[in-house]
């Protein structure tokens, strides 16, 4: 099935378009849009992928058609087209989404909640959502409909894999960070705000573009929600996912006291 056909299957379109989100998000990765692969240029895309593989391979799974969720500028769903996937995307933020459209190749996406997707029954062999991009759902009934919407979306035997920052990596401060001391065009401070009773992490944000049409001052709130991981597993099997699979990440080994990552496997029952 083509690209298309898989896209009219998924959202009920002739061809790639962008849709918009039936629920306005926080403002996250609104302005940095633009400069987000200039942030993100040193993290390991093709490792991660490469990661997801081996995680295949452990669960003996040779999908085709996959959807990247939350797929921000299309790093990971590009790179997963050029290893021969079918791949399309979706993400909430629309200036993020269309900086997809310069990868090599581009990737076909939608601007889509990830809580109200309505994906078509059993159209995917996978659905992947790297870079802690679920953090980003703060309300546990949110979450549960996503992980609904995946899989009714996959077929029989289909695979979840997706990533979660852990409480320990949001509690220690993980977000506090800042480059001010370098030369980069792109210069930011980030702090981290944990609030212990709702398990929630404030990160605020503040960035300088000095390239390009700079300088340029901006700034973003992001949150993010740290679930158990007992939580996670008991809500994929809720939905209906069966042999759910965790571990530390970028491994085969379970999570520890230490992790700040983890990696969760579900597979829809055949």
């Amino acid at each position: 099935m083509s690209i298309e056909k898989l896209w009219q299957r998924l959202i009920g379109a002739e061809r790639p378009v962008i849709q918009k989100a039936s629920q306005p998000g926080k403002g996250e990765f609104g302005p940095v849009a633009p400069y987000y692969d200039h942030l993100m240029r040193t993290v390991p895309y093709r490792p991660w992928v490469d990661y997801v593989e081996t995680l295949l391979q452990e669960h003996q799974a040779r999908p085709h058609k996959v959807l990247d969720l939350a797929c921000g500028t299309g790093q990971v769903g590009a790179e997963m087209r050029r290893r021969g996937y079918e791949v399309v995307g979706v993400d909430l933020s629309e200036p993020m989404v269309r900086q997809c459209s310069q990868r090599n190749p581009p990737l076909p996406v939608a601007v889509m909640d990830a809580r109200q997707m309505g994906l078509a029954r059993n159209t995917l062999d996978l659905v992947v959502s790297l870079y802690d991009s679920l953090n980003y759902i703060v309300e546990p009934k949110g979450l549960v409909s996503c992980f609904a919407s995946i899989h009714c979306g996959l077929r029989p035997g289909g695979l979840f894999i997706f990533d979660l920052n852990t409480e320990r990596a949001l509690r220690v401060g993980l977000f506090t960070q800042s480059n001010l001391a370098s030369n980069d065009p792109l210069r930011y401070r980030w702090k981290s705000y944990w609030d212990e009773r709702k398990k929630l992490c404030r990160i605020e944000m503040w960035f300088q573009w000095n390239g390009g049409g700079g300088p340029i001052e901006f700034t973003e709130v992001h949150y993010e929600r740290a679930y158990e991981q007992s939580y996670i597993c008991r809500m994929l099997e809720k939905v209906g996912f069966s042999s759910v699979a965790v571990y530390n990440a970028y491994t085969l080994s379970p999570p520890t006291a230490r992790s700040n990552r983890v990696y969760y496997v579900g597979r829809k029952p055949a």
